[in-house]
């Protein structure tokens, strides 16, 4: 009682006159501030966009993420029944140059620990059916028709099962099992799944787009067959190649397939896909996407290709990330290693000044190896960090951790290595806030601050995605609206939630390998010449038709054509990086984008 009495003669001596006019002055400020959070509300309204619920603060990530290795991996069987690694007839033939070799006009070996050899298109598409039809095919032949490629990925891995978490599960046949795309409104899973409730199981999607009505050539079916057989049965079931193929209704396509069971296997005889991968095909439909995403007007690719892998993330959450890749793409070395070192590049390194990097292409002919392209970008940005944690916009609740450090500049390149990408790009990427000529930059909806919202787009969509990443865009989408284009979307998105993002700087080579103002044009005075550190000061770059891997490239698929011995046009000399010696024609270890097939 008397520590009540004495706290209410306190309470009594408080309120004063004075008080009561502090207490006024705040109500009337209270009240203002309700008026014009209320005018700022209806202003966001009319943009079309909303606030998330801040009342629900999501999980953030730990600071420090790194998982331990894997076991060490066991050998698969291959499409011939031998284990892979075993028989000659399933290898590649892999050689090493005995002189010097070609040095990439952009990117490099070194860091990426890609490995220096070559190949004829023998040595690299004999096993999986290149020859077959000609008198001197040295290797055991094989009933394609008859090869279950899904099957065979699940033998794999149950023979690695204990390698993996028990989160990790087999790819059940598309062609039996009850499809798990189903519309919003009958959907039995949770609308908004979140990244803290599922354990990692350490494997990766490859999910290969493609659609109802292609035309696969046989070139087609060997890249397939190799992707498969290297990144799934020669990695003990790292991975697993889905096919996601689009149905295209917006063409006249009249069969719902999501409507029954029935359906949907009409669906699958009239994809068109090829027997020996019809188990792992996948389908879907843009009336899909629409009854997910009804506040986005705008559903094709060329806008938000992402949103089928989206909608696979919430479905398959059974894998930590998802590769995006396409049918006109080539790897001319072992496409399992290759994906491996980008994995591995990435996961290397520092958060740190990730995105500066990735904003300029290394060219070893401007500035040397890549620690000196290292050295040169951390100058540019005087030990600081333009994305350390978050890249703050206002409709977006972070899930990305908080820095070890509030100062970028007391880390010392330590954060973030040995933690997986969340957003791996294949290319560099542009600030889409400088002045420049990108084609989507008006292009973005659902945020208040518009075209001033910080954006990178980093073409082509070839990427990987963390299941992280891509169920916080699918929360995004769903409940926002918030929308860029497809090509700005995983870098972007990534930024925002202060996600991992990782340029691994493969190797790259053009068509004018000497005209040095061509790729001085592209260097753009490189990061030294950078006032803000955060990619060359100017978007403007040559054309890009002469590279290897970029999006409007014409001579990928002149190199293409001329390793596999085909004639090219009238006047066009064969690429120099196509060298001759013993009767063959080789290739480097590289990407090949954008390979067109050739249609008889």
């Amino acid at each position: 009682m008397n520590r009540l009495a004495l706290a209410g003669a306190k309470c009594r001596r408080l309120f004063t006159r004075q008080t009561l006019l502090i207490a006024l002055a705040l109500c009337i400020v209270w009240f203002l501030g309700m008026h014009f959070r209320s005018d700022i509300s209806q202003h966001w309204s009319e943009l079309g966009t909303q606030l998330p619920d801040l009342r629900k603060q999501p999980t953030r990530m730990p600071t420090h993420n790194v998982l331990p290795p894997l076991a060490e991996r066991v050998l698969c069987h291959g499409p011939r029944g031998h284990l892979l690694g075993q028989s000659p007839d399933d290898d590649l033939v892999e050689r090493e140059l005995d002189g010097p070799y070609h040095m990439p006009w952009a990117g490099n070996y070194e860091e990426t620990g890609l490995d220096l050899t070559v190949m004829s298109v023998d040595q690299r598409y004999g096993p999986y059916g290149y020859g077959e039809d000609r008198d001197d095919y040295g290797r055991q032949k094989v009933d394609w028709d008859k090869v279950d490629w899904g099957q065979l990925q699940n033998d794999c891995f149950e023979r690695n099962r204990h390698r993996f978490p028990e989160s990790a599960t087999r790819f059940n046949d598309t062609r039996t099992a009850q499809p798990r795309f189903t519309f919003r409104d009958v959907a039995k899973i949770p609308e908004v799944r979140h990244w803290h409730e599922f354990e990692p199981s350490r494997r990766t999607a490859i999910v290969v787009r493609t659609w109802r009505g292609y035309q696969y050539m046989p070139e087609d079916l060997h890249y397939l067959r190799s992707l498969v057989a290297e990144t799934t049965l020669k990695t003990g079931a790292e991975y697993q190649v889905i096919l996601l193929v689009d149905m295209k209704d917006y063409e006249g396509y009249e069969n719902n397939i999501f409507a029954s069971d029935e359906a949907y296997k009409q669906g699958l005889v009239d994809a068109g896909v090829p027997p020996e991968f019809q188990s792992i095909a996948l389908l879907w439909d843009v009336r899909l996407l629409q009854s997910w995403y009804p506040m986005i007007e705008e559903h094709r690719t060329m806008w938000q290709v992402f949103q089928p892998m989206q909608l696979l993330a919430l479905h398959y959450p059974e894998f930590d990330h998802f590769w995006q890749v396409e049918l006109d793409m080539r790897f001319l070395g072992d496409a399992g290693k290759f994906l491996d070192r980008l994995a591995t590049t990435a996961r290397n390194e520092p958060r740190k000044q990730a995105l500066e990097r990735a904003s300029f292409w290394h060219m070893i002919a401007e500035t040397g190896d890549y620690g000196e392209f290292f050295r040169s970008v951390d100058a540019a940005n005087q030990g600081g960090s333009h994305a350390w944690g978050p890249m703050r916009v206002r409709e977006i609740l972070p899930i990305g951790p908080d820095p070890p450090t509030p100062d970028p500049r007391n880390d010392t390149f330590a954060w973030g290595v040995g933690e997986e990408a969340d957003a791996l790009m294949t290319s560099f990427c542009m600030d889409a806030n400088i002045p420049n000529e990108w084609v989507f930059k008006e292009w973005i909806y659902g945020l208040a601050s518009g075209v001033r919202t910080p954006r990178f787009y980093c073409p082509p969509a070839i990427q990987r995605g963390s299941r992280s990443l891509l169920l916080a865009i699918h929360q995004a989408q769903l409940e926002l609206g918030i929308r860029v284009p497809s090509e700005a979307t995983l870098a972007s998105f990534a930024l925002w939630h202060g996600l991992k993002l990782s340029f691994p700087q493969h190797p790259v080579f053009h068509r004018d390998r000497d005209d040095v103002e061509n790729r001085r044009g592209w260097w753009r005075g490189g990061p030294r010449a950078s006032s803000t550190g955060l990619g060359p000061d100017t978007s403007a770059h040559p054309r890009g038709d002469g590279l290897t891997f970029w999006w409007e490239s014409t001579w990928a698929k002149q190199v293409f054509s001329a390793w596999m011995g085909r004639a090219l046009e009238e006047g066009v000399p064969r690429p120099w990086i196509v060298d001759e010696w013993g009767g063959k024609l080789w290739l480097p270890n590289i990407l090949l984008h954008p390979v067109k097939h050739v249609v008889p």
